[in-house]
């Protein structure tokens, strides 16, 4: 019985994570971001389809989603599981959502907002990491790659409450398998480097 009231519990965070800010961006701008592009409903599709502005706002929301998810599970609940669970849900619902307009994206800026809530100083980690990995190649998915592994290996490595390893870890694996594809065309030496249209 418990278990099943924790699974309603975190329908709410799941919902909150498949929101489709990328999709109804796009849609503001006359454009179905399901079918142009990458087919990504991430901030970088929409960047590089619809623009930088969209493509910003697309990214603050997305983090919000996240940020937000974690502030309300903790504030709900004083159990550290319980905040992992809703953190992993978050993500879990921007990278699967449900077909066919909520298409889930990567899954980057959600999980960036649940990490700075959840244990600021990783966050702090993923963005420095990123942020590095993009001034000196220049492909997001290689630099969300590297800081979405660097988060659970720094955490793991200071020693921060095994609620914290365990939701970054299990969100380093989401997006590390949403990335699959990405991982493949950057082992052929086929990702895009980053590009926005002017606006």
């Amino acid at each position: 019985m418990t278990s099943v009231l924790v699974g309603l519990a975190l329908v709410p965070f799941y919902l909150l994570g498949a929101f489709p800010t990328g999709y109804l961006m796009a849609r503001i701008h006359g454009v179905d971001i399901t079918a142009v592009g990458s087919g990504n409903v991430g901030a970088t599709n929409v960047s590089r389809v619809v623009g930088k502005r969209a493509g910003v706002v697309t990214l603050l929301i997305d983090m919000f989603k996240g940020a937000f998810g974690v502030a309300a599970a903790s504030g709900l609940s004083g159990s550290p599981l319980f905040v992992a669970l809703c953190a992993i849900t978050v993500v879990a619902g921007h990278c699967f959502s449900v077909p066919p307009y909520l298409k889930g994206g990567k899954g980057v800026a959600t999980a960036l907002g649940v990490i700075l809530v959840l244990a600021a100083q990783t966050g702090v980690v993923a963005l420095v990491v990123f942020i590095g990995m993009f001034v000196a190649k220049r492909i997001v998915s290689l630099s969300s790659i590297c800081a979405t592994l660097a988060v659970p290996a720094y955490a793991m490595a200071v020693n921060l409450p095994n609620h914290v390893v365990v939701a970054e870890a299990c969100i380093a694996v989401l997006l590390v398998y949403r990335h699959r594809e990405n991982l493949q065309r950057l082992i052929e030496g086929r990702e895009p480097r980053f590009t926005t249209r002017k606006q």
